[in-house]
């Protein structure tokens, strides 16, 4: 898709098409990187602080690592030392 580079006060740039805009999940005021590199502008998402830990998660779960190290009761000399 051919585009052109527009003035924008001091600086440039291009308008994103709607549907691209829509598919990668771009709304106005969304926070981007962009990046150059070998002849390409590159725009992608910024991530997340917790991406990814779902997955880790359920890796460790999956492994049986979840379990509650602490029991559900408490004996007479732990009560003691609260």
């Amino acid at each position: 898709m051919l585009a052109r580079i527009s003035q924008v006060g001091t600086s440039v740039g291009v308008i994103i098409p709607r549907h691209i805009a829509h598919e990668g999940g771009f709304i106005k005021g969304s926070p981007v990187n962009i990046e150059y590199t070998d002849n390409q502008i590159i725009i992608t998402k910024p991530k997340t602080k917790r991406e990814g830990w779902a997955v880790a998660f359920a890796k460790y779960a999956e492994e049986g690592e979840d379990t509650n190290p602490l029991p559900d009761f408490l004996d007479a000399e732990a009560e003691s030392l609260m």
